[in-house]
């Protein structure tokens, strides 16, 4: 099979192209830089992906790209319609004219986050531009696609990357520094390995399926805080002593971006069609040592 990702020096497209490697599929990747198997072309580039569509002729392309920053995409939402909406929509339109199936990687933030665990069958209420422009984007590829589309939703991923943003970098660094961390106590969902994602991905494009699925780890209602204190034993495991101050966070900020409180999600779909034992938050990579 061949794979265009799209966003591929990110978290997600990264371990994506790299678990695609590994099963022997052709790949190809897009980001801002180039780099081995990966071409400089940015997701808003519709010419280039085009000439790249031509060229390289895949089976799937996978859109992992997207502006995920909560707290930008409020202050600039045409930024975010743009990036999270428009453009990822644009290439599935192209996809569909050429037969090509399309992956979109979409999220929990869909939710409102007042109930949690919440299943494929779950009716959005996006709270913030972010996930309105994701739940507007799931509709209208679903639309263009003729629901031939893999929607994947995801939720708090973690893994090596690049520019190390997530979660588990920042505790990291926190604790290297001996710094004070502020953690929420209310807000919940499952930490989610990266490849993990990419494992169910290739599993679900192997075996034909379309439509929406929830990819995300074990533990629906793990808050930031307990997060934050299992990422602190893996790194223990990995020879660092604890030095962060974690200060909770009990309350939302009413200042903050909305953001869902209970933003879990319910993974008995996957598990049922690809049962897979998920990497636990405290067992991290020994790249974090």
């Amino acid at each position: 099979m061949k794979l265009l990702v799209i966003g591929a020096s990110g978290l997600v497209g990264s371990h994506l192209l790299a678990a695609a490697k590994q099963a022997g599929f052709a790949t190809l990747g897009t980001a801002r830089t180039a780099a081995a198997d990966i071409h400089a072309c940015q997701l808003g580039n519709q010419a280039t992906l085009a000439a790249l569509l031509t060229e390289f002729r895949p089976e799937v392309v996978a859109c992992a790209a997207g502006f995920t920053w909560a707290d930008g995409c409020e202050a600039d939402p045409e930024r975010s319609r743009q990036e999270n909406l428009e453009q990822p929509l644009a290439l599935a339109q192209l996809c569909a004219k050429q037969g090509v199936r399309f992956v979109y990687y979409s999220s929990a933030y869909v939710f409102d986050g007042v109930n949690g665990n919440y299943t494929e069958a779950d009716a959005p209420r996006p709270v913030n531009v972010y996930g309105r422009h994701k739940a507007e984007c799931e509709r209208l590829i679903a639309e263009a696609t003729g629901g031939d589309a893999l929607i994947l939703r995801l939720i708090h991923v973690w893994g090596e990357e690049a520019k190390g943003k997530n979660f588990v970098y920042q505790v990291s660094r926190a604790n290297r520094a001996g710094d004070e961390l502020r953690v929420s106590s209310v807000h919940s969902g499952n930490p989610t390995w990266a490849g993990d994602v990419a494992t169910w991905t290739l599993g679900l494009l192997q075996r034909q399926a379309q439509g929406i699925w929830h990819l995300a780890g074990d533990c629906p209602q793990l808050t930031r805080h307990a997060w934050a204190r299992e990422i602190l034993q893996g790194l223990q495991g990995l020879g660092q002593t604890e030095r962060v101050r974690l200060v909770v966070q009990a309350a939302v900020d009413p200042a903050a971006t909305p953001r869902p409180l209970a933003s879990g999600l319910d993974t008995s779909k996957i598990q049922t069609f690809i049962p897979l034992v998920c990497r636990a938050a405290h067992d991290l990579p020994i790249s974090f040592r």
